[in-house]
């Protein structure tokens, strides 16, 4: 069995009264694509903000290829990639000029960095727009740059929270293609998003987060045998066991009997 990547154990995280993470354990295989679902506010930005240790948490454990993630372990972070949400690229360089910029953060050494460069470029298919700036970019080419600049040094986990969002079929399909390419690479992928077509198709593993915890995990047919043994529903949409639970899918808010 392929060691784990990322083991996170107990781990609690409380605003307040509020308890956003309640006890979490997760455990992610070197190899996989890691789907991490979960509705708005069950939790899964705040796991991947602890997992990067730019978050204090109050009680548990996380080891990131088997050693203690602190907020110092840059040996660990320079092996990290990220992809957040909101695009997080420099309006005032150009496409080639950020990822420059961001593969510079881990990579020194400006022949390896060039070559990387050049490499992430060709990978997000942006090599007629590389002298163009963030602001004329469209949606879609505009996820595909903050892709490269979070890949661009070759990292060994990538984490991708949402990368689809809001970009158009042709666009997401690209990602989503691209994203498998990335993990057949050698490089184990998180993938969160809300959207239950996306996971089914690239995900290896999955886990559905609620109120701060794993409420349930396994592979897609793992998960769908268990939603048919609880509620019989069937069709893809019976992977979701939120769905199951409150009779509609959170993701688009479409009662569950109208669809099975």
């Amino acid at each position: 069995m392929p060691q784990s990547m990322v083991h996170i154990e107990n781990l609690v995280k409380r605003y307040g009264d509020l308890t956003a993470l309640n006890h979490l354990e997760l455990d992610i295989r070197e190899g996989e694509i890691f789907g991490l679902l979960g509705p708005n506010g069950s939790g899964k930005t705040t796991a991947i903000s602890c997992l990067l240790s730019l978050l204090k948490y109050d009680r548990g454990e996380i080891k990131i290829f088997g050693e203690e993630m602190k907020p110092d372990s840059y040996k660990l972070k320079e092996q990290i990639g990220i992809v957040l949400q909101n695009v997080a690229v420099f309006d005032e360089l150009t496409v080639q000029e950020n990822i420059d910029y961001f593969c510079g953060l881990y990579i020194r050494d400006r022949k390896q960095r060039k070559e990387l460069v050049e490499d992430a470029i060709e990978f997000t298919g942006l090599e007629d727009f590389r002298k163009m700036y963030p602001k004329k970019l469209s949606g879609g080419l505009l996820r595909r740059l903050n892709i490269a600049c979070g890949i661009a040094h070759k990292p060994r986990l990538i984490i991708m929270d949402e990368p689809t969002v809001a970009v158009d079929p042709q666009s997401r399909n690209k990602i989503l293609e691209g994203i498998q390419t990335l993990n057949h690479q050698g490089s184990t992928i998180i993938y969160t998003s809300h959207y239950m077509e996306e996971v089914e198709q690239i995900c290896t593993r999955i886990a559905i987060m609620d109120h701060g915890r794993v409420i349930a995990q396994g592979t897609k047919e793992e998960l769908k045998q268990m939603i048919k043994k609880i509620s019989g529903i069937s069709a893809h949409w019976s992977m979701c066991l939120m769905c199951s639970m409150k009779n509609r899918c959170w993701s688009c808010a479409v009662p569950m009997r109208s669809i099975t």
